[in-house]
């Protein structure tokens, strides 16, 4: 049973780099088929259709992300720095991905005006991770760091400040531009 879950993890993998890079209509089940390298009975038997391998490959997406964040904080131990180094993460990584833009931003930006239930599932994944940002600020506050911010507000700023940068940097900036804008945003979170 164990080798089944390494095939399915690993064409769930596969999958997610596909879709990120071409986005759901882009992605035809031929281009599939060959990324995974699964006979089309194989596929539909291991995850139904197109759009539940979808979920399957945007929930990995969404639960690799909120895992770096988690990392983060157990690296560092502290909030401020975790928040600080997952941004940098986030910014920085690029050259092993198919794009920078979010792949939950993707997923809103093609399916959204349809109501189609990956723009939703989506949507819930950015919520889940705004809930961890907020679990930081909220600690942050706490300690007494922030005065008078209010840690809901601060954490959908800071997911917008990922989205925003991460989406910047596909017009061709440099590593280096990244990281200065980066390093800016993050003195104006945390001293204001």
């Amino acid at each position: 049973m164990k080798p089944f879950k390494f095939e399915r993890d690993k064409v769930i993998d596969a999958a997610k780099l596909l879709f990120w890079q071409k986005g759901f209509n882009g992605t035809s089940m031929r281009d599939l088929q060959q990324a995974v390298d699964l006979r089309p009975g194989s596929l539909y038997a291991s995850f139904g259709d197109k759009s539940q391998l979808y979920s399957a490959a945007l929930t990995r997406y969404a639960d690799e992300g909120y895992q770096a964040l988690q990392q983060c904080f157990e690296e560092t131990g502290d909030a401020e720095k975790s928040l600080a180094q997952f941004l940098l993460l986030a910014v920085n990584r690029g050259g092993d991905e198919p794009s920078h833009v979010c792949m939950l931003v993707k997923t809103i930006a093609e399916l959204g005006d349809e109501g189609h239930s990956l723009a939703i599932l989506a949507k819930q994944q950015l919520v889940r991770m705004e809930n961890a940002f907020f679990e930081l600020f909220l600690h942050l506050q706490q300690q007494g760091k922030l005065l008078d911010q209010d840690p809901r507000v601060m954490a959908k700023e800071f997911q917008a400040l990922v989205i925003g940068l991460k989406t910047y940097a596909q017009t061709g900036q440099s590593q280096e531009t990244m990281q200065l804008m980066s390093e800016h945003a993050l003195k104006y979170f945390f001293t204001r």
